[in-house]
């Protein structure tokens, strides 16, 4: 897909469907479908022609499509082509559902509900036939309007759920794709918890409360997919995986005497100022080789007009600490917030340079605007025009900034400019030294190739190339 990472080179980033993975479990655990598949449209049917053959071929009952609002044109297209080739109903899942409730039958009229929340109890109680009326957590279609229904209780017991249906995904297919750390490995996608304990403004929430599952079951999940699937590579995508301490110790402590031979990647932000150095010291006994931290903004103001008050001292510390242990370590940052200045957006650079490394990843992100985050209603509030929040939602991360009422374009421009220069793809001695830390975790020479050949936008021959490109 154009708007994805690697959308203008062979190799492009594919994930497994975790999402959908879970649904689809409780689904076929239930009793309620005679049969599943699971479809990644941008893999498995990125043409018109491909998408209505599938449906041809599996005759549907109902399509269940998850989307983002960043992807709504996608989910267009699907439900169009589901609407004129098929009888079957059209339910759509995923944070889409609840940035937009009512908007959603506006944008894509041929959606007949949406599930809120957790899918696991309320998809199987549809295709049981239980009536869209008595049905806690759906949004459906009524005549020319629709109707929200009270939202289903959470799921408190993450353990007791189905495991993913790994069963309904081709691995092998997978491991020809880009994973979420950009390399090729037979994935294993973990959700340790739902939902998060702070309140960014910047950040959807999607959950109301903290659900974590217990140190034994992720082991458990660990140990299932390493000896089923032949899995040694584990991507966590929680909100934030150290959010309880003594969890996240006892699962490493776990992986380390068990001696599965696995690896851990944290793709996600783990949250700087709560991590310890024993938390950095037996994760990566554990087999972890890669960290990404969240930072955000390096100005206290930003901290707290966000909500995350981040200690910047203490996040500081445990980033060089764990840069030094020759592991892949990545720091999420982000520009264009509300009110903020350039001084302020230079505060973060200056702040990035006194690391030991550089971000491994160039992760220097305009902020986007999207619906059901409390930023939108700051940035109005700052100056935003509805229309400016609207455009930023449409844009891709590597479509050059707009500007904001205090961060001019040219001011964004050189702020990007300077953050790839110091730390980034226009700095070959920092690129020299993350290729240096990828080869020393594992990464081959094909996968380093095709990492940077997503980033750079263009095919990349030959490490030589790439440390001399600029």
């Amino acid at each position: 897909m154009p708007r994805w990472v690697g959308g203008l080179v062979p190799h492009e980033v594919h994930v497994l469907p975790i999402g959908l993975m879970y649904v689809a479990a409780a689904a076929q655990a239930s009793g309620a479908a005679a049969e599943v598949r699971l479809v990644e449209s941008s893999l498995d049917c990125p043409t018109d022609d491909a998408f209505v053959r599938l449906l041809d071929e599996f005759k549907p009952d109902v399509v269940g499509i998850r989307s983002i609002v960043f992807f709504v044109d996608e989910l267009q297209r699907l439900a169009r082509l589901t609407r004129a080739h098929t009888d079957a109903a059209v339910v759509v899942g995923g944070p889409i559902v609840e940035a937009w409730k009512e908007r959603l039958f506006e944008q894509v009229p041929e959606v007949d509900a949406a599930v809120k929340g957790d899918g696991e109890k309320v998809f199987p109680d549809m295709l049981r036939g239980r009536e869209f009326a008595t049905t806690p957590g759906l949004i459906y279609r009524a005549g020319a309007g629709t109707v929200e229904n009270p939202s289903a209780p959470e799921n408190k017991d993450l353990d007791g759920l189905p495991l993913p249906a790994y069963d309904l995904v081709d691995l092998e297919r997978y491991r020809g794709q880009l994973s979420y750390a950009y390399n090729h490995r037979r994935q294993g996608v973990l959700v340790t918890s739902r939902g998060c304990v702070y309140s960014c403004s910047y950040c959807f929430r999607p959950w109301e409360s903290m659900r974590l599952r217990s140190a034994e079951g992720v082991f458990n999940e660990i140990a299932h997919l390493r000896e089923r699937y032949g899995i040694e590579d584990f991507y966590v995508v929680d909100d934030i995986f150290n959010v309880h301490l003594k969890r996240a110790l006892e699962v490493f402590d776990r992986l380390i005497a068990a001696d599965l031979g696995v690896r851990l990647y944290f793709v996600n932000g783990l949250r700087a100022d709560t991590v310890t150095e024993e938390f950095v010291d037996r994760a990566i006994a554990a087999g972890a080789i890669w960290f990404t931290y969240a930072l955000e903004s390096a100005s206290e103001e930003i901290q707290k007009l966000t909500r995350k008050g981040l200690n910047l001292a203490r996040a500081q510390r445990i980033i060089a600490y764990t840069q030094r242990k020759d592991v892949v370590v990545n720091i999420t940052t982000m520009y264009g917030f509300p009110g903020e200045t350039p001084e302020q957006a230079q505060m973060t650079l200056d702040w990035l340079g006194e690391l030991p490394k550089a971000s491994l990843l160039p992760y220097h992100f305009c902020l986007r605007f999207f619906p059901g985050c409390d930023i939108r209603e700051q940035a109005l509030a700052a100056g935003f025009s509805h229309q400016q929040l609207e455009d930023s939602t449409e844009s891709c991360y590597h479509d050059m900034p707009a500007g904001t009422p205090t961060l001019s374009r040219a001011a964004m421009t050189q702020i990007v400019l300077q953050y790839h220069q110091r730390f980034g793809l226009s700095n070959p001695d920092r690129v020299r030294e993350a290729v240096r830390t990828l080869a020393g975790v594992g990464y081959t020479e094909e996968e380093i190739l095709h990492l940077y050949s997503v980033l750079k936008r263009k095919p990349i021959g030959s490490v030589a190339e790439l440390v001399a490109s600029r």
